[in-house]
């Protein structure tokens, strides 16, 4: 999809099809949307007058031009009520006029109307003002909106690939946002959305192609498009570090374990760096303790972690912010045989800390474990892991929301920001020192797993024995990771969820 910048007004320019918007119980339409109203001898206006355009959220009408101007389309785009209105709105709104518009078979699309209402709103409910949002972080929202509601993933059908309908090129036409905003919020929305595509691309491939070292050799041309360093540590070198949580898990497997680090040196001279881990488990299994047979076939994204930061680094390369970033992805399968490891096993990791196996399907923390040590070691000041990693919660947030839980509250606080410019939403879970009872042990440092209760709750606290005093931050992404349908932004399968959220806290890391 190409991105172009006009000064055309919108009732001059000829393109397949214009997106203009109008909000609810207003009664006169405003600013460019009023401008095409007069154009069309205020048809639009009657439509909004007999109740055919309401301005509800995620109303999208289309309407023909009746020879008036020259664009053969027009899609008004309902935002609901103008003090509900965040960038998210715009985001999901702006994705499902996109969507109409191609089903429509529009090629060019244009886009209008710069809401005035954002340069200084306030509402009881949402904050517009300038230091939340500005012109750039609008437009930004507009980019990602179209690119990632069209999306598409067309897997390994032997029949034609691609989508013959695909919007080709889109016009961005507002008054009142500067240039400099607008290219701005083009490259970063252009670059966060790419991001997010690949990492919804990596969760929904098979396992069968897509294994740990199908993942690492993708790192590689990743690394070398975008000039990020590399090093991936096969399973030798994992040995002779000791990485034994790793290895253990992908023991029952013949795909070996890679450890893949990727590196961006944005600010050589600042100390500060933002450690990324993901959990790359490329399927799972649950080992012995085999997970039921439904479903299972959707093990293959249990790697969704891995997807975000991968996803994260590839947008970290591409805009290329002033600050340092260390991602560590431990990519492995969890299968069964003969050598896989089982439940009353003590095994050691990375950090020297020794594990009681209780549950062989709770084997993301394990590697996640060698990946936060490791991190560290290599410099990470402040961390970020992302996993699918408890079906608790679920039970706990349903398919909304990710859980977050963290050993420092401020650190905590600049990854909710990121996810809020990000639109994407995180709820804490605590962390109290009394559920750590659930993970003692008689016989190893700690267990992995201590039973249902507070199933999320066990894993963060898990990872936090291996985070130590580094600030810390752990994603879990079960609930949010997938979606069975198409929702706004979301595609069916993989969301590329925290994409959008890391690459926004690296652009903010360095300031």
């Amino acid at each position: 999809m190409e991105w172009r910048i006009t000064k055309e007004p919108l009732d001059k320019l000829a393109v397949d099809g214009v997106v203009v918007v109008h909000t609810q119980e207003e009664e006169s339409l405003k600013g460019c949307t009023r401008v095409l109203d007069e154009a069309l001898d205020y048809r639009l206006s009657q439509l909004v007058s007999e109740g055919e355009i309401t301005g509800k959220y995620r109303e999208v009408t289309l309407v023909h031009n009746w020879g008036k101007i020259p664009s053969k389309r027009l899609l008004v785009l309902g935002l609901g009520k103008e003090e509900d209105l965040d960038l998210d709105w715009w985001r999901n709104g702006m994705a499902l006029a996109a969507k109409k518009a191609q089903e429509a078979g529009v090629k060019q699309l244009a886009i209008g109307c710069f809401p005035p209402h954002l340069k200084g709103h306030t509402s009881t409910n949402h904050s517009l003002t300038p230091e939340r949002f500005n012109s750039a972080d609008w437009v930004q929202a507009v980019v990602e909106g179209i690119e990632l509601g069209t999306y598409r993933y067309h897997g390994y059908k032997t029949e034609e690939q691609g989508n013959k309908n695909a919007i080709e090129t889109v016009w961005l036409a507002m008054e009142g946002v500067s240039e400099s905003a607008l290219e701005a919020g083009v490259e970063r929305g252009g670059a966060f959305a790419a991001a997010t595509k690949t990492a919804r691309d990596l969760a929904n491939d098979p396992a069968n192609i897509l294994t740990p070292s199908t993942l690492a050799m993708r790192a590689r041309e990743m690394a070398e498009k975008y000039s990020l360093e590399i090093d991936i540590l096969d399973e030798d070198r994992l040995t002779e570090l000791g990485m034994d949580a790793l290895l253990s898990v992908a023991r029952a497997s013949e795909e070996p374990a890679q450890m893949i680090v990727l590196t961006h040196q944005g600010a050589p001279e600042s100390e500060k760096v933002l450690g990324l881990v993901g959990k790359g488990i490329t399927f799972d299994s649950g080992g012995i303790q085999v997970k039921p047979g439904r479903g299972m076939e959707e093990m293959k994204g249990d790697m969704a972690g891995a997807a975000a930061v991968f996803g994260a680094m590839e947008a970290i390369g591409r805009l290329k912010p002033h600050c340092n970033v260390t991602a560590v992805i431990p990519a492995c399968e969890n299968m069964i045989n003969g050598n896989g490891y089982r439940p009353g096993d003590v095994i050691g990791s990375f950090s020297g800390k020794t594990i009681e196996i209780q549950h062989t399907d709770a084997e993301g923390r394990l590697v996640l474990a060698d990946g936060i040590s490791y991190a560290r070691r290599l410099g990470a000041t402040s961390l970020v892991d992302v996993a699918t990693l408890t079906g608790a919660v679920i039970v706990a947030l349903g398919h909304t929301t990710t859980g977050l839980m963290t050993n420092n509250d401020e650190w905590a606080g600049q990854v909710k920001e990121a996810a809020r410019l990000a639109g994407e939403k995180m709820w804490e879970l605590p962390l109290y020192p009394e559920y750590g009872e659930y993970l003692k042990s008689a016989v190893a440092d700690l267990k992995n797993e201590g039973g249902a209760p507070a199933g999320s709750i066990q894993g963060g606290m898990f990872l936090k024995v291996f985070a130590e005093e580094t600030p810390w931050v752990h994603l879990d992404i079960a609930g949010t990771a997938d979606s069975k349908k198409e929702d706004g932004i979301r595609s069916k399968g993989a969301t590329g969820v925290a994409v959008r959220t890391l690459a926004q806290l690296a652009v903010g890391f360095g300031k």
